[in-house]
């Protein structure tokens, strides 16, 4: 067989299948998604925080587009930043380009007062600005003692920010520092995302293999999904890079549909091949 032969055409697919990045309304809705979505609604619309927490993979990205996505258009702006090993002035400078303002200061009171101002012309606009922190497990300490400030009261109207977040486990021992009470006393709620069981990856898989990628219901059977789902602890990351590999072990033995053995095949480490 041609190794070179694509996994659409081996397997009859009309799409890539699991792909990294899908659109909002292809996602497998994992009940906890829903959850999640209806618990973020109701804290950027009380002015409240929200957190998710997961293991790398589990899906906490993927979970806050889809509920970031539902919040109507006509009344929130998100304004998305990123974690990482920079200071709290980084960070802020971040923000401010989010709105399209730059200034060359490193004062931290001008830079929130011009955040602050930023956020009341969003609300002149009849919306509601929503801080949404993506792998923010990865920020020094010294940044989450200060975090709050991101969405102090503004002077006009006292109105407070909300910030949703997510990031790694590490996260939550940050939160937990004394130093970060006043961030974490405005948490209203969370969530921790853990890997699926067995049923609930069963089902993703076949979402992604029939109702994404246009494939048949015999590509993955009982055997292989349980394989699956054991080999990659239910963690939607690591499925999706399992099952390629899967499918290409398959492929390669001249199988159209994907066996036990090669999943066991798919999951050993490069280096112990």
């Amino acid at each position: 067989m041609d190794r070179q032969t694509d996994l659409r055409v081996w397997f009859g697919l009309k799409r890539q299948p699991f792909a990294p990045i899908l659109k909002p309304e292809d996602l497998f809705l994992r009940p906890c998604m829903e959850k999640i979505r209806e618990e973020i609604e109701f804290a950027v619309g009380n002015s409240l925080f929200y957190t998710v927490i997961g293991d790398v993979g589990a899906g906490k990205s993927t979970v806050m587009r889809y509920s970031l996505a539902s919040l109507p258009e006509k009344r929130y702006t998100v304004l998305p930043l990123i974690g990482g090993n920079w200071s709290f002035v980084e960070l802020l400078r971040q923000c401010m380009a989010c709105m399209g303002i730059f200034t060359r200061t490193t004062q931290q009171s001008t830079m929130l007062r011009s955040i602050y101002e930023g956020y009341a012309a969003i609300r002149d606009d009849g919306k509601t600005p929503v801080i949404f922190i993506d792998e923010a497990n990865l920020f020094q300490q010294d940044v989450f003692n200060q975090l709050h400030l991101l969405s102090q009261q503004e002077l006009r109207d006292g109105r407070v920010t909300p910030i949703v977040m997510c990031g790694q486990d590490s996260l939550f021992d940050r939160l937990r520092s004394p130093f970060s009470k006043p961030l974490l006393s405005r948490i209203i709620n969370g969530h921790n995302l853990c890997g699926m069981e067995h049923d609930e990856t069963a089902h993703y898989v076949t979402h992604h293999i029939q109702n994404i990628a246009g494939g048949s219901d015999d590509i993955f059977g009982e055997t292989s999904l349980i394989a699956v789902h054991q080999s990659a602890g239910g963690i939607p990351r690591r499925i999706n890079e399992l099952c390629l590999l899967s499918m290409r072990a398959a492929m390669e033995a001249g199988q159209h549909s994907v066996s036990a053995e090669n999943v066991r095949q798919a999951n050993k480490a490069w280096w112990e091949k």
